[in-house]
């Protein structure tokens, strides 16, 4: 998707809560990964856009929306349970804790909202 595309998107209010949105994607192991990626045909259309949580926030902002919240993966996973973390950990294919972080911080969760201050939404935080 291009970044015209997914900015239309966000703005339609489509995809206000995107799972698996990338961000950090001009570091190092941003740009390792798109490399990886395009070997396999499969390019990020629109990756430019992703190059902080500050720009994903601005993104949906820039688009309409009241408020906009994002957090890199990493942050989501350091609150889970300690049994849930235990479990994620002990699979198979996890045996490197370091290769996760890094590429849980290229991963991020964003939400936003549009009135619904009756609702307390402008409040949710994470």
């Amino acid at each position: 998707m291009t970044p015209e595309q997914s900015r239309y998107t966000s703005c339609c209010g489509v995809n206000p809560l995107a799972p698996g949105v990338h961000v950090n994607m001009d570091d190092r192991f941003g740009q390792i990964m798109i490399e990886n990626l395009r070997r396999r045909q499969c390019d990020l259309a629109g990756v430019e856009t992703c190059k902080s949580l500050e720009s994903q926030k601005e993104r949906l902002l820039s688009n309409g929306w009241e408020t906009a919240s994002a957090v890199n993966m990493m942050e989501v996973y350091s609150r889970l349970p300690q049994a849930e973390a235990s479990r994620i950990e002990s699979l198979e294919f996890l045996d490197e804790m370091e290769l996760l972080e890094q590429l849980m911080k290229h991963y991020c969760l964003c939400w936003a909202s549009k009135g619904g201050s009756e609702l307390g939404l402008k409040e949710i935080t994470y």
